[in-house]
């Protein structure tokens, strides 16, 4: 016998049922017990077949239904470059007012240490920091934004990364 074949036994014979069944037959080798076993081993069998089928037709239509729906995916990706202005909610503060975020950095920190340091910058100072990491603009968009320099806008963001760095490490 090969192994499938004792492993569908064995499930068979995992039934209470069943394993009396069979030690009754080998205690009185009768015929009636014998066709019982193999009436009910064929409607294990039958079930296990039907299962087996099943599971089987799932695993295909699964593998499937993933296949289309890859394939719709990469042939309808949403893409919103070319036609931002049609919807509004992309634009940079209108996004993150709609999804709750702030845009200020001071409510984005958790480290009380920074949280103080922060504390005591001025609000141009702040402004720039929220732009630069919470809103994820760089120095030209900042620049534009608040009509200084590109230069200046750089300034002020090395200036005060050097200013929390030593803060920070003085607060240890």
């Amino acid at each position: 016998m090969n192994d499938e074949k004792q492993k569908i036994i064995q499930e068979f014979l995992k039934c209470p049922t069943n394993r009396s069944l069979l030690d009754e037959f080998k205690n009185t080798n009768s015929e009636e017990i014998k066709l019982r076993i193999d009436l009910e081993f064929k409607k294990f069998y039958q079930n296990f077949r039907i299962l087996s089928y099943l599971i089987k037709v799932l695993h295909f239509e699964s593998k499937h239904f993933d296949k289309k729906m890859r394939s719709y995916r990469d042939r309808n990706q949403l893409t919103l470059e070319s036609n931002l202005d049609m919807f509004p909610i992309y634009h940079e503060k209108a996004f993150a007012d709609s999804i709750g975020l702030s845009g200020d950095i001071v409510d984005h920190i958790t480290s009380e240490n920074l949280f103080k340091c922060l504390r005591k910058l001025t609000d141009r100072q702040k402004e720039i920091l929220s732009l630069v990491f919470v809103k994820e603009m760089t120095d030209k968009e900042i620049a534009q934004r608040l009509g200084i320099t590109q230069q200046a806008v750089s300034k002020t963001r090395r200036n005060v990364i050097k200013y929390i760095r030593k803060e920070l490490t003085y607060a240890r």
